[in-house]
């Protein structure tokens, strides 16, 4: 597996700075953040040479993009982008509603039409199941992978929303196997639904999850895609504090990596 983080942690600090502290702190793999209003760190009008640039400089390989939007127009220019740079996964949520069987319905169609944009472009779109919305747990997300059976879509395995909707992590990833195509990874504080708790909380080896135990499982599959560290709520915090959390976290998965 593929140890990266995702820039998001340093979004309150521009690309350039980003990559150079994620290099800083010992990661080879990096998931660019495209989320407005909470890490710009790439968006429509970005230059695609460039970026490739900077990610060469700071000798870090792209695993995915994190989108986090439904906004059609939007994603049809992020998926070309990503592809442009090099990226062959982009990251979004469904939308919707948890527990509302039509906001389900409506989310699963949207995830239809994304999937197809996505093969368009000639990368896969990860849907990540999300407290809160409609595809929110393990039945949604494989129920989501039987009804999108055309374009280019699989599943964005992240523990910390699977365990906040009372579901097993560990059970969950032989229950979704290949269909899994890239992976969040944070702690949190508690297995309820809700916030994931604060950044430091969400730092691997501080809370709730038994994440060796999710990474055994994970690797039994026979996965060996990304897994990124995803913090989030640090935007404001300033990049030495940020560069903590990166610098333990991976410190911390690294040597779960090598003793799974």
């Amino acid at each position: 597996m593929k140890l990266g983080m995702n820039t998001v942690v340093f979004g309150g600090a521009g690309l350039e700075t980003a990559l150079q502290h994620v290099e800083w702190a010992g990661y080879e793999n990096v998931e660019l953040a495209a989320i407005a209003g909470m890490a710009p760190h790439v968006d429509v009008d970005s230059d695609a040479a460039q970026i490739k640039e900077l990610l060469a400089q700071h000798n870090l390989t792209p695993t995915a993009m994190e989108a986090a939007t439904n906004d059609r127009e939007r994603l049809s220019k992020l998926m070309p982008l990503a592809k442009q740079i090099g990226i062959g996964i982009i990251n979004i949520g469904s939308g919707g509603t948890t527990g509302d069987e039509e906001s389900t319905k409506t989310a699963i169609e949207l995830m239809r039409d994304f999937a197809q944009m996505a093969a368009d472009a000639g990368i896969t779109l990860a849907v990540k199941p999300h407290v809160g919305q409609a595809i929110y747990n393990a039945e949604t997300g494989l129920r989501l992978m039987n009804e999108v059976t055309t374009g280019a879509i699989g599943l964005n395995f992240d523990p910390s929303h699977l365990a906040r909707a009372d579901d097993d992590p560990a059970a969950v990833a032989p229950r979704w196997g290949s269909k899994i195509v890239t992976c969040h990874f944070r702690d949190c504080p508690v297995r309820v639904p809700g916030p994931p708790g604060t950044p430091e909380q969400q730092i691997p080896g501080r809370g709730a999850l038994d994440l060796p135990g999710i990474l055994r499982s994970l690797k039994a599959t026979g996965y060996n895609g990304p897994v990124n560290l995803e913090v989030i709520g640090a935007k404001d915090y300033p990049v030495s504090r940020a560069m903590g959390i990166a610098a333990e976290s991976r410190g911390y998965l690294n040597r779960c990596l090598h003793e799974i």
